[in-house]
């Protein structure tokens, strides 16, 4: 890694860059709920000791800048892991660029604080976070160009292939999407209740659902056969109990598009350990279908999913007929 003298700036090259923006900023700011978490997140900003990796903490922006890859991926990691289990929604974005290198002391006189341009691999990890709409981290294509040009992302482990179901309008698509640390999964997805959506989330609730439906997704992928009746029982008791004492939006039936796809996906693997058998698949699902006809919620449900089929040129809605458990609406 080459540093180039730039006037009085000094520029590294092909650096690794992450950037975090903190979803939900100002609603918390208002609500007077920032504070707290925002002491936590400073907390943990101080415990990550990498003397290798810049970290720039600002305002609802955090910048981690390393030449080395690894240490930068798991900083990344821990932020975003961190951000989830603690209700502090990060979105970001991993790319590389030239980054400007500069000591504490070039910055910071008398009562001025400026921080210099931080080059075209701060703005590109920027511009890449704002094609999210999820709390997620996304990895620049360039990583994946061709073997060479990966420095160490490994498929399933750093990393899986997303698509998020409530997209923002013209970055539809599969997503290269981090993952959180790997002993966090479970306890990412126990953190997720319907009640924290409705008072932490609500003003952005599609966030909330994408966020949701990618770790289902992930979930159903790699969960023992225990553990996804577990998981499913559970979402749907949480879902009872908080239709039957407040307002839940009708999209929140995106959810269970994707626990359903996810299901039917098991029941299609190749991977005997990870598959659903006829008779689990048709239990769950009728179960899930139950719940929401019960709670009102199986028109939206129906109308949400073939609109989903059609978008994504998918047959689920079919799928779930030939289980004979759900009828058509019209």
């Amino acid at each position: 890694m080459r540093m180039l003298i730039c006037g009085a700036s000094v520029m590294i090259e092909n650096a690794y860059v992450s950037f975090f923006d903190v979803l939900g900023f100002t609603s918390s700011f208002i609500s007077g709920k920032l504070s707290n978490r925002y002491d936590g997140l400073i907390e943990m900003t101080n415990m990550i000791n990498e003397p290798d990796v810049t970290i720039f903490l600002m305002s609802d922006s955090i910048l981690c800048v390393s030449s080395d890859f690894q240490k930068l991926l798991d900083t990344a990691k821990e932020f975003y892991t961190w951000g989830i289990l603690n209700d502090f929604w990060l979105r970001g974005a991993i790319t590389r660029g030239n980054v400007t290198k500069y000591k504490e002391r070039a910055v910071t006189e008398q009562n001025r604080f400026i921080i210099p341009f931080l080059g075209d691999g701060y703005l590109k990890a920027y511009t890449l976070e704002t094609t999210l709409n999820i709390s997620g981290v996304v990895l620049d294509q360039i990583f994946f160009e061709s073997d060479e040009s990966n420095p160490g992302f490994t498929k399933g482990i750093d990393y899986i292939e997303y698509e998020e179901y409530l997209p923002k309008i013209g970055y539809e698509g599969k997503k290269k999407l981090l993952l959180p640390k790997a002993d966090s999964l479970r306890q990412v997805v126990d953190t997720m209740y319907f009640a924290e959506m409705l008072e932490s989330h609500v003003e952005d609730i599609d966030k909330y659902i994408n966020t949701f439906c990618f770790y289902i997704q992930h979930l159903l992928e790699r969960a023992s056969t225990e553990n996804l009746i577990s998981f499913v029982e559970k979402i749907m008791r949480e879902f009872e109990f908080q239709a039957g004492r407040i307002l839940i939006p009708t999209n929140i039936v995106t959810i269970f598009i994707a626990m359903i796809q996810g299901l039917f996906n098991r029941y299609r693997s190749s991977e005997g350990i990870h598959r659903c058998d006829p008779g689990q698949l048709e239990f769950l699902v009728s179960q899930i279908v139950s719940v929401l006809k019960q709670q009102g919620y199986l028109s939206a449900f129906v109308d949400t999913l073939l609109d989903f089929d059609k978008s994504r040129r998918t047959s689920l809605y079919k799928e779930i007929n030939n289980l004979n458990r759900l009828s058509p609406s019209k």
